[in-house]
């Protein structure tokens, strides 16, 4: 009686670590199909072009707009070259040119628009926005204060330091003239023709 007895806890001992080592086993699997399973946390990192287009909607998906830094954009300024787009979504007339921009920077060949939202930095004046009415100075108009001031959208074409081009809108006459009435199909041709003209000196 008593060896059978030892016999049925040898077994009951037996059969338990079976059981423990099944139930590792599945946990393990389990684990490992629910990791599989899981679906993947969306990449944050959209591109620019993505992103650019969802705050400027008019703009083609493949557009060259590319977010550039304060230095990069100051940099450029100083002695680099490419197209430099200054503005903020919230401004119409923006949200309209970003498109002609674009079409005659792809046109062109030209793989950058470098584009700075500088809506904070003027509000506050800050050193930046200083920094960038200093290199536009002589193409600035004055607020009513008489101080340069850049009004958006401000479009330079850069070469090696120099500006070679600015975007400058046509005179209508009508100070509460809105986009849609200013941008007629004869105004996009003549902007597009004068935008390709400075780009293709960038080539």
């Amino acid at each position: 009686m008593k060896k059978r007895f030892g016999m049925n806890k040898k077994l009951i001992a037996i059969i338990s670590v079976i059981i423990i080592l099944c139930g590792a086993v599945a946990g393990l699997w389990y684990n490992r199909q629910h990791s599989v399973e899981q679906p993947k946390t969306p990449s944050t990192n959209v591109s620019d072009a993505a992103k650019f287009k969802s705050e400027y909607p008019r703009v083609a998906a493949n557009n060259r707009f590319v977010y550039a830094s304060d230095k990069e954009i100051l940099d450029i300024f100083d002695n680099g070259s490419g197209v430099i787009f200054l503005g903020f979504p919230q401004c119409p007339w923006c949200q309209h040119l970003s498109e002609h921009v674009d079409r005659a920077a792809r046109a062109e060949g030209v793989d950058k628009i470098y584009y700075l939202n500088i809506r904070d930095a003027r509000a506050s004046n800050n050193e930046v926005y200083q920094k960038l009415v200093k290199k536009l100075e002589p193409y600035l108009e004055k607020d009513k204060n008489g101080n340069p001031r850049i009004f958006v959208p401000d479009v330079s074409i850069v070469k090696n330091g120099k500006i070679i081009g600015r975007y400058k809108e046509e005179s209508t006459g009508d100070d509460n003239i809105t986009p849609d009435k200013y941008w007629t199909n004869e105004r996009i041709e003549r902007t597009l023709s004068q935008l390709c003209g400075f780009m293709s000196q960038l080539k």
